[in-house]
Parts: structure tokens; sequence; C-alpha cells
């Protein structure tokens, strides 16, 4: 897979993110969104997130074949991240931690510890959230294409098309499947120009202010491992 694809599929990865947060924070069922309205409650529920968990199961499809990959992550605010990734073809996961003062990534097939002092502004402290949802609105076009069942679960399935722009041309179009009762995403998969399914994307096990304490975003190094200092 090109990096050029790899690029793309990631920026609509956002798209569905930002998409699902702000119909989420809005409870909107409406044919047509107002990107405006959107832009504002999504501020509002900022505001309320304090933590979030999930895990997400990602297949991409090239040509017949399909990648698959499997990754947990375990969000507090303002700044703590944890992520477990199962990279394809690797039993064990590779553990990505940010504390707030160091990124942590511990690769346990070479029992390697990679250690990065943050900024003193750690990035996820800042409003690249509300900065690239305002991006993806002007960019996009969003409507209701009506209800689906997911595992016993109604679901509003919606669809993000991009405008036709000279930098949106070669963009992916986004399904995206949405709790009735809960407005949390449970599935989404991208489509290139031809209509191709590209990418895959299931989600499992949110919660949502559940209370995560601190204590869950200490790394401990694990003996004997090897440790590489980047500043």
């Amino acid at each position: 897979m090109s990096n050029v694809r790899i690029k793309k599929i990631l920026k609509s990865m956002l798209l569905f993110t930002f998409i699902t947060l702000a119909l989420f924070a809005s409870g909107c069922t409406e044919k047509d969104l107002s990107a405006e309205d959107i832009a504002i409650r999504m501020l509002e529920k900022q505001d309320s997130i304090q933590d979030y968990s999930y895990t997400m199961h990602t297949a991409y499809y090239v040509g017949e074949k399909a990648i698959e990959s499997e990754f947990k992550t375990i969000y507090k605010k303002p700044y703590m991240i944890k992520n477990f990734i199962q990279e394809p073809g690797k039993e064990e996961e590779t553990l990505v931690l940010s504390d707030g003062e160091f990124r942590w990534m511990y690769a346990p097939d070479t029992n390697t510890v990679m250690k990065t002092r943050l900024s003193k502004t750690p990035e996820l402290t800042k409003s690249d959230y509300l900065t690239l949802a305002g991006i993806t609105l002007n960019d996009t076009n969003v409507s209701l294409l009506g209800l689906e069942e997911i595992d016993s679960r109604e679901t509003y399935l919606l669809k993000a098309v991009p405008k036709e722009t000279e930098e949106n041309a070669a963009q992916y179009d986004t399904k995206i499947w949405i709790d009735k009762e809960t407005w949390m995403p449970l599935k989404y998969e991208l489509y290139d120009s031809s209509g191709n399914l590209t990418v895959r994307t299931e989600i499992y096990d949110i919660k949502v202010n559940s209370g995560i304490p601190d204590s869950e975003f200490v790394f401990n190094i694990p003996d004997g491992a090897e440790i590489k200092t980047i500043d």
C-alpha cells in the first residue's frame, strides 16, 4: 500500500472520528446536517468528555487480500493516552503510552523501550481536535441513508462525501454506523472513487467517562528491557 494511499485513508479516518463525535454530541437525526450546528455541539461535548476507551478492529483491502490489525485505546484528559497495537503477523502487542512528560513505546519482540520527552505543551492538550474538525466539515457533505441493525442494535447509517474540489478529488467516501441509543460508532467503511471497499473498521467496548485513574498511565519498564532515549 503506497504512502499516498495511506495518508488519504488516515485523513478519511479522522473525518469519521470528527463526524461521529459531533453526532454523539448533538443527538442530531436530520437528513441534512448543518456544519455550524455540528461545530457548536462539538465544542460543548468536548468539555464533558473526561476519558474514554475502546477496541478497534480494522481490515485493509488490497485487491482480494485483507490485512487486519487491532488496537485498544485508553485516553484521559488533558494529555494521557495508552495504545495497545496488534500488528499483522505478530502475536504480542506493541504498547505506546504518553503520561504527559514522556512518550513510551515498548516492542515486546525485541524487549526494547523507546522513551521520548514531550514538549512542555503536549500535543494532546492543544485544540487540534477542533481545528481539524472545522477543516473536515468544510470539505464534506454528510447525509443520512437510513437505519440498519448491527448485533441487535439499531444504528443510523450515514454517508460522508468529499466536496468536489481539486484538493479532494481523490478522497474516499465514508459510510458510518452510529448506535441509535448511545450515539457511539459501531462500524465504518471507506470506498475509493470506483466504489471498491478499501477499509472496514468495527469498534467494540466503548466506554466514556468511566473514571479511568491516573495510575493506568504509569509505564513500568519490563525486566531486562533496552531503553533508547530520544530528546
